[in-house]
C-alpha cells in the first residue's frame, strides 16, 4: 500500500510538473523557429560592430554566404504547399462585415517605433536624428514608411531588419528568375537583427580603442557620429553595386547614405516591374504551380505579430495557473503538418478551439486558403486576435496574395457557443489545444464532436479516446464511439512551452464504427478498436 501510494504521489508530481512547463512562459531565442516576444524573427546572424568599416568585397562576401548558409527562415522541418490562386479576386475581403465596419487602419513600422515605449537610438551615421524611408510594396500604391532606427534592447522589434526581411522575400519570391540578376544575388543581403547595437556603443569601443593604441596606430581614425545635416547620397559609383548587395554593405559600414540610396534603387525597379504587369503574371503563375511560399506567409505573418501581439505580450502570461485558461502557442511547423495530414486547401473548414491571439487562424488561412474559425474564452488573448485578423487583411493586401474566403475570432467560451456548434457542422479540421484541460471540459468537447460530419479530424494534444476504451452495448452511445484514434509524434520546434518533442493525437470521425458493430454485435460483445 505503501508503494501505491509513493507511486501515486509521484505521477501527481510528473503531472504537475508538467503542466508548470506548459504555464511557464520559455525565453524567446531568435535562433529558433518559435516567434519572439517582442522582436520580429531573424534566423541571419546580426552584423557585429567588430566589423571594419572598410571591409573589403571578400569579407562582405564570406558574410553573405554565412548568412545564406541557413536560408531567411532556416529549412523547414515540415513543407506543405497548395497550388491555388493566390491573387487577390476583386473585391475579396475575409473581415466580417460588423468587424470591417469598425477596423482600424494598418499599423506601418513607424508609427510602431514611435508609439513604443522602447527606446530606439541611431544606427547609421550621416543621417538625420529621425531618418525615415519608404518602402515600396508588391500591391499597386502600397508603401510603407521605416524608422532608420535601432532599439537599444536586444530583445525589441528591429524595422531595420524587418525592412530587409521584406526586401528579401519580395526579391525571392516575387521576381522572376531572369529579372532577379537586376536585384542582385540573394545570398548578398544580410537580413539579421542589429537590435542593441546602436551608433553610440561603436562609438565608445573606437574611441577607446583609438586612446589605446597611441599615437602611432590608427590614431587618426574619425569616431563616428551623427550629424543633423545629411552629405550627399552615394555617388554613381555607389551603381556598380547590385542593389543586394549595397543593402549589405551599407548597413556593415552604417552608412546611412548608401542605405537610402539602395531603397530609392530598389523602389525604382520594383514599380517598373509593377506596372509593367511583370510581378501579378510570376504571381499567377507561382500560385498555380506551388501555392503561397512559405518564405512569404511567414514574413507577413512575423510583420502582424511584431505590430499587434509583441508589444502586449506580457499581458498574456495572466492567466489562472492549472485552469482551462493556461496559455501556450502552437507554433507554425505544428500547423503546417496538421495541414499536411489532413490535405487542407480552399475548400476546407478549420476551426481552432481556444484560438488564443490567433496565429493559427492567419497562418492556416493564408498557407492554404482555407476558411478559418477561432473560438476564445479570454478577452485579452482573443482581443489581440480580432486585432490581428485586421492587421492581417491589411498586409496581405500590400503584398498583393489572398488567403481564405472567411476568418473570424469570436471571444465565446466554446463549450457554449451557439456559433462553434453552426461551424462545426461544416469544419472538416478542428484542432484543440487541450494540453491543460480539466477532465470535465474534454468531455464537453466529445458532445460537441457528434456535430462533426464523417471524416472530419480532431487534433489535440490529449486524448479524447481513453485507451482502453472498447466499443460494446453500453458504451455504443458515447460520443467516443465515432472517434478513430491514432498517436503521433510532434518534432522539437513546435510547441512553444517546450523546446521537445511530444505526443499528439488525430481523431478521425468514423461512424461506420458503430455501423460495423451494429450489424455483427451480440450482447455483450466486444470488439476492440
Amino acid at each position: 500500500m505503501q508503494k501505491r501510494i509513493a507511486q501515486d504521489r509521484l505521477e501527481a508530481a510528473q503531472k504537475k510538473a508538467a503542466l508548470e512547463a506548459f504555464a511557464r512562459p520559455r525565453p524567446r531565442k531568435v535562433a529558433r523557429t518559435e516567434r519572439p516576444a517582442r522582436r520580429v524573427m531573424s534566423h541571419s546572424r546580426s552584423v557585429s560592430d567588430d566589423d571594419d568599416d572598410d571591409a573589403d568585397d571578400a569579407a562582405l562576401d564570406r558574410l553573405a554566404r554565412s548568412s545564406a548558409s541557413s536560408s531567411q527562415y532556416g529549412t523547414s522541418t515540415f513543407h506543405y504547399h497548395v497550388p491555388r490562386s493566390i491573387l487577390p479576386p476583386d473585391g475579396y475581403d475575409p473581415l466580417a462585415p460588423e468587424l470591417r465596419a469598425t477596423a482600424s487602419g494598418p499599423i506601418s513600422s513607424r508609427s510602431l517605433v514611435e508609439t513604443s515605449e522602447t527606446i530606439y537610438v541611431p544606427f547609421f551615421e550621416g543621417l538625420e536624428e529621425q531618418p525615415v524611408v519608404t518602402l515600396e510594396y508588391p500591391a499597386i500604391d502600397a508603401q510603407e514608411e521605416f524608422l532608420l532606427l535601432v532599439p537599444k534592447d536586444v530583445d525589441e522589434y528591429d524595422p531595420i531588419s524587418d525592412l530587409l526581411r521584406v526586401v528579401h522575400a519580395v526579391v525571392a519570391h516575387y521576381i522572376p528568375a531572369a529579372q532577379q540578376p537586376q536585384f542582385g544575388h540573394l545570398d548578398h543581403l544580410e537580413t539579421g537583427s542589429n537590435a542593441g547595437n546602436t551608433l553610440d556603443k561603436v562609438s565608445a569601443r573606437l574611441a577607446m580603442r583609438a586612446d589605446s593604441s597611441g599615437p602611432s596606430s590608427r590614431s587618426t581614425t574619425p569616431v563616428p557620429s551623427t550629424t543633423s545635416t545629411p552629405p550627399p547620397l552615394s555617388g554613381p559609383a555607389d551603381e556598380t553595386e547590385s542593389i543586394l548587395r549595397s543593402f549589405t554593405k551599407a548597413r556593415n559600414r552604417r552608412n546611412g547614405p548608401l542605405f537610402v540610396r539602395s531603397v530609392e534603387r530598389y523602389n525604382a525597379l520594383l514599380r517598373t516591374l509593377r506596372q509593367d504587369g511583370t510581378i501579378t503574371s510570376h504571381l499567377a503563375t507561382l500560385g498555380a504551380s506551388h501555392g503561397m511560399p512559405e518564405g512569404v506567409w511567414r514574413t507577413i505573418q512575423e510583420q502582424v505579430y511584431a505590430r499587434v501581439a509583441a508589444p502586449h505580450v506580457d499581458k498574456l502570461k495572466q492567466y489562472e495557473a492549472f485552469s482551462d485558461y493556461v496559455y501556450g502557442e502552437m507554433l507554425p511547423p505544428f500547423l503546417s503538418e496538421i495541414e499536411r495530414i489532413a490535405q487542407m486547401g480552399p475548400q476546407s473548414v478549420f476551426v481552432d478551439l481556444g484560438s488564443g491571439i490567433g496565429n493559427i487562424l492567419l497562418q492556416a488561412s493564408l498557407q492554404t486558403g482555407c476558411a478559418s474559425y477561432g473560438c476564445e474564452v479570454m478577452e485579452t488573448p482573443s482581443a489581440l486576435a480580432t486585432k490581428q485578423i485586421i492587421e492581417a487583411t491589411h498586409r496581405w493586401r500590400m503584398w498583393n496574395v489572398c488567403g481564405g474566403p472567411a476568418m473570424e475570432a469570436w471571444c465565446e467560451d466554446f463549450t457554449e457557443s451557439d456559433r462553434v456548434r453552426e461551424v462545426l457542422r461544416r469544419a472538416d479540421v478542428v484542432l484543440v489545444n487541450n494540453y491543460a484541460f480539466r477532465p470535465k471540459t474534454n468531455d464537453t468537447l466529445s458532445l460537441l464532436f457528434l456535430d462533426l460530419k464523417d471524416g472530419a479530424k480532431i487534433f489535440s494534444l490529449r486524448p479524447f479516446v481513453p485507451t482502453d476504451f472498447r466499443l460494446t452495448e453500453r458504451t455504443a452511445s458515447s460520443p467516443l464511439a465515432i472517434l478513430r484514434v491514432e498517436e503521433r509524434r510532434y518534432a522539437s520546434g513546435c510547441v512553444s512551452w517546450t523546446g521537445g518533442s511530444g505526443a499528439y493525437y488525430v481523431q478521425t470521425v468514423d461512424r461506420s464504427l458503430i455501423q460495423h458493430f451494429t450489424a455483427s454485435a451480440v450482447p455483450e460483445n466486444t470488439t476492440a478498436m
